[in-house]
């Protein structure tokens, strides 16, 4: 019975070591994807195109309320008002993305808010949000080739900030180029602010996953030593570290560590003798490093 559990500890270690996954941060919600870097879209690292018309446009303020941290970005005609102007409005906001290659699960997730769709029977919502990955820079005014859904895509409108998760097909990704992720307010001219929605999204985080001991992951720049560690494992990173966490090999959490710094000092002298895997999170990258006590 005791080789077989020790058999199984093997199997299971070896293949939490083998099939070991990354995931990496291209936008970060709490940084330039939650608009909490700068009050400008440009300050965020975004590109607008907006409408020549003085309204219904992206804004980055405090017009929509129910944002996270300071600030959103939503469809309006001020930094702090929505406005009741009607008309169609085709608006984008986009930022250059680099996905590499062997990269999985891309995918981006965010926050959207609009409080008024109406359906058309034959094109579907007037008002909307989609999400593209272009090899180009939009044109201002025109549409761009969607991956995503249309969001709201049913009669169902988001009255306050949903959370939405919008899986990266293979065919929009070209891997190791630097592409546009686009985000596009479309609406079709009702010509009436009582049936147009206004929209506003939040906290937009991409993300993929990759795997343990590419050369994409070795290009984090953080670093862990000595290892073996004694008592004392240092972890420095080139950003700010948000924490720390060591798991055994069954995966399970013996302990977690609040940084706030680019260098941690972590106490591993309670634990016992063997393997650990020690996650650094930071705000755009999240490495898991192998450590041997």
């Amino acid at each position: 019975m005791k080789k077989i559990t020790l058999f199984a500890a093997f199997l299971v270690a070896f293949a939490f070591q083998g099939n070991a996954q990354t995931t990496m941060t291209l936008v970060s919600p709490t940084g330039d994807g939650g608009f909490e870097t700068a009050d400008t879209f440009e300050g965020n690292g975004w590109t607008l195109l907006n409408h020549t018309y003085g309204s219904r446009k992206w804004q980055i303020g405090t017009g929509q309320a129910g944002f996270s941290g300071i600030r959103g970005a939503f469809i309006g005609s001020s930094a702090t008002t929505v406005g009741t102007t009607a008309g169609s409005r085709t608006v984008h906001i986009y930022r250059p993305v680099t996905i590499p290659a062997g990269a999985t699960n891309v995918q981006v997730k965010f926050k959207y808010k609009q409080e008024v769709v109406v359906i058309d029977p034959a094109t579907g919502p007037n008002d909307y949000v989609y999400l593209s990955l272009m090899t180009e820079a939009p044109t201002n005014g025109t549409a761009a080739v969607r991956f995503s859904d249309k969001f709201p895509s049913t009669a169902a409108a988001y009255p306050t900030y949903t959370q939405i998760t919008a899986p990266v097909p293979e065919s929009a990704i070209v891997a190791g180029t630097t592409q546009y992720l686009v985000v596009t307010f479309r609406s079709t001219n009702l010509n009436d602010p009582a049936t147009i929605g206004w929209g506003a999204i939040d906290d937009i985080e991409m993300t993929y996953e990759a795997a343990l001991g590419t050369e994409e992951f070795n290009t984090n720049k953080i670093a862990a030593y000595p290892n073996p560690v004694k008592d004392k494992l240092t972890i420095t990173a080139a950003e700010n570290i948000d924490s720390v966490s060591i798991f055994n090999l069954f995966g399970q959490k013996l302990l977690n560590q609040e940084i706030n710094a680019t260098e941690a000092a972590i106490d591993m002298s309670a634990l016992a003798t063997g393997t650990y895997i020690v996650n650094v999170q930071s705000d755009k990258n999240t490495k898991t490093i192998k450590i041997v006590k």
